[in-house]
């Protein structure tokens, strides 16, 4: 087993607490989503157990994993900041492109937006990497928030969007007139 299917496989530790006010944050959503690992769908359970989360591979955790020949231990935060930055300089072997990440957190930025207008608060449970990307693209597409996510165990970002967005925004390719 590697790595990343070791962490996968070992689950949310039983001390491992959100704070109340994350808690309350995530409690208030009409829909949580999550990557499809487990550890997303079961921090999304632990936060909002009356909502069934909506998985989906779109918010998955950056591809930078990558196996190390080495007697070095050190922590798994340690391993993957590593491994980010290596991924970032575009040092091989490279699993998933930076152009590929940033087409995918735009895709998904356009999934939340889409079920934002119906829904109203969402709730997005994923990993700090595509998080991210996806929070660039957010902003981008005339979302208001920090550019800095909140990367911590239980950390939460906040995104809104001003109340004229949805009647404003033209639809995909359409002209301007």
């Amino acid at each position: 087993m590697n790595f990343v299917e070791r962490y996968e496989a070992a689950g949310i530790a039983p001390d491992s607490i959100p704070p109340a006010n994350i808690v309350a944050i995530v409690q208030k959503a009409n829909v949580v989503f999550t990557s499809n690992s487990n550890r997303t769908i079961d921090s999304a359970t632990i936060l909002q157990p009356q909502v069934k989360p909506i998985n989906s591979a779109i918010f998955r955790e950056i591809d930078c994993w990558r196996a190390f020949s080495t007697n070095i231990e050190i922590s798994a935060l340690s391993w993957g900041i590593l491994c980010q930055i290596l991924w970032r300089l575009k040092i091989p072997p490279i699993a998933e492109s930076p152009n590929a990440v940033k087409q995918r957190a735009k895709q998904a930025a356009e999934l939340l937006i889409q079920n934002h207008q119906p829904y109203g608060s969402i709730v997005l449970v994923a990993h700090g990497g595509i998080n991210s990307f996806i929070a660039k693209e957010l902003i981008l597409l005339g979302w208001q928030g920090s550019r800095n996510i909140n990367g911590q165990h239980w950390g939460c970002t906040k995104y809104s969007l001003p109340n004229s967005y949805f009647g404003n925004q033209r639809k995909v390719g359409q002209k301007e007139e």
